[in-house]
């Protein structure tokens, strides 16, 4: 899987027109798309055996969001299969704010941090320093699927050759679900780089802003593989 993030929706508040208490996942077809502002869309069939045939729009950041993300306007096309992951509008209509997108053929996953979900620390978090970024390259020791904060333990060698132990936080279970980072995402063996804001009480912890898969099964990926980046989301 090769995963992307994209900043927030930006032209209204997510909140005002999706009810973040009512996610909704479909898998279909691509029968139209849309580039363009205020916000890019694209339409999906869905099949299924019991309620037939339904459409749906999908509703996406802007296009320079999503080609700060790495997305284009051919990264989904007409007549492709995809995986969307998001939330249900309030109107009723069949219309879904997107957390994730798959597509089925490349495995490429776009991510979308939704702003009910995906918070970065306030400046005046007393857990993590918002001026204090830091990059760590480790191994995975253990990784713990537990709200409110998942975390991630990892073995580190610093730059001048002592072990260490940090312990990388993330966002909550439902968000890494939404952008794709499942249980077997990541086990221990594996190598990852973490780029996130260090602890204020000088403990090695740090909260994860991006979290990329560069080493698994002992041997180095041909193109590493993001879990998380929410680094466009750093004021």
């Amino acid at each position: 899987m090769v995963c992307a993030a994209v900043p927030l929706f930006a032209h209204h508040s997510f909140k005002s027109t999706f009810d973040i208490d009512k996610p909704v996942q479909i898998e279909g077809k691509v029968t139209q798309v849309s580039w363009g502002n205020p916000h890019a869309s694209f339409d999906v069939t869905v099949v299924d055996s019991k309620a037939g045939t339904s459409s749906w729009r999908v509703e996406l950041p802007s296009p320079n969001a999503l080609m700060r993300g790495g997305w284009n306007r051919n990264s989904i096309s007409v007549g492709s299969t995809v995986g969307v992951g998001g939330y249900a509008a309030k109107s009723g209509e069949p219309l879904i704010g997107a957390a994730s997108v798959n597509t089925k053929a490349t495995g490429q996953t776009l991510a979308i941090p939704v702003e009910q979900s995906w918070k970065l620390p306030e400046r005046s978090d007393e857990r993590y320093n918002a001026g204090d970024p830091v990059q760590l390259f480790g191994k995975v020791v253990s990784v713990e699927r537990v709200d409110p904060i998942p975390s991630v333990h990892i073995a580190v060698i610093s730059l001048i050759g002592v072990p260490q132990d940090w312990i990388v936080g993330t966002v909550s279970i439902s968000t890494l679900d939404q952008v794709g980072w499942k249980e077997s995402s990541l086990v221990p063996g594996d190598v990852i780089q973490v780029n996130g804001l260090g602890s204020r009480d000088g403990a090695r912890k740090v909260f994860a802003l991006k979290v990329v898969v560069i080493e698994k099964g002992g041997k180095a990926l041909a193109a590493p593989v993001a879990l998380l980046n929410s680094t466009p989301l750093i004021p």
